[in-house]
């Protein structure tokens, strides 16, 4: 009894933790993990993104690492943690292009399905992700704050190859920076919604371990995505993960282990 306390403080903790702050890449996969499986992965994610107003281009460098833990069947929650390189182009040409190093990146996510239906081929899904972030550059400038994401979709299992899944992308960054002379200011950016694609790719590994790796890519993209000169990428991202799912770690095994 007690340790399914234990169970359900931590499950709270997350999902509040979730709804407190909010952030950008899912690093995928997109799907829940089936109950009592861990997932390991590291994931690189390349966003452009307009802050304060369209004419703002910045560009997000993620790199993160990645537990994801599934109670129950169709929830699964993680942590994500790892490091942020901001770039930020000219507000015309009057405030200096911001160059920052990497720096703390990380937070939390959930995800849940219907399901299955239609020959257990297809399901609903909706995902949410929170992030704390802060890119600092020599001159103690930063840009830092707040951002997250959040997916409702429709989920399309390919059996012997994995899943796809694609929908409506929102995406919100609440920040504060810091210019060289000191002066700090407040921004959040203008290309909230998108459109959203990952797809997760479990290759067949047979007689070498019982985990199931897996490759996903993600990517999101806005009827505002364009270009500039230091900015090659705006209103447009791309996420690359590579993982793996343990083996039912705890309670009874079907006859039929899961497959992707």
């Amino acid at each position: 009894m007690k340790t399914d306390l234990k169970k359900y403080r931590l499950i709270i903790s997350v999902v509040l933790l979730i709804t407190s702050v909010r952030a950008s890449n899912l690093a995928n996969p997109a799907i829940t993990l089936p109950q009592a499986r861990i997932a390991i992965g590291a994931s690189y994610h390349l966003g452009g993104y307009s802050l304060t107003n369209d004419t703002i281009p910045a560009l997000f460098n993620r790199i993160h690492g990645r537990i994801e833990y599934g109670p129950f069947k169709y929830l699964t929650l993680g942590i994500d943690a790892g490091a942020v390189q901001i770039e930020v182009d000219r507000y015309h040409d009057t405030v200096p292009v911001f160059h920052g190093k990497f720096g703390f990146s990380g937070g939390a996510h959930l995800k849940l399905s219907t399901p299955s239906f239609a020959r257990q081929l297809v399901s609903f899904i909706a995902i949410a992700q929170a992030t704390l972030f802060k890119s600092q550059n020599k001159h103690s400038a930063y840009y830092g704050g707040k951002d997250g994401t959040g997916i409702l979709g429709v989920q399309v299992h390919i059996p012997g190859f994995g899943y796809i899944s694609a929908g409506p992308w929102v995406y919100l960054i609440e920040g504060e920076n810091r210019s060289f002379d000191g002066k700090t200011g407040f921004y959040s950016n203008t290309d909230n919604v998108r459109g959203w694609l990952a797809i997760d790719y479990f290759p067949k590994i047979i007689d070498v371990t019982s985990n199931k790796p897996y490759l996903s890519l993600e990517f999101s993209i806005s009827p505002k995505a364009t270009y500039s000169q230091r900015i090659p990428v705006q209103a447009f991202s791309v996420s690359i993960s590579l993982g793996s799912i343990t083996r039912r770690l705890y309670g009874t095994e079907s006859d039929v282990e899961w497959s992707p």
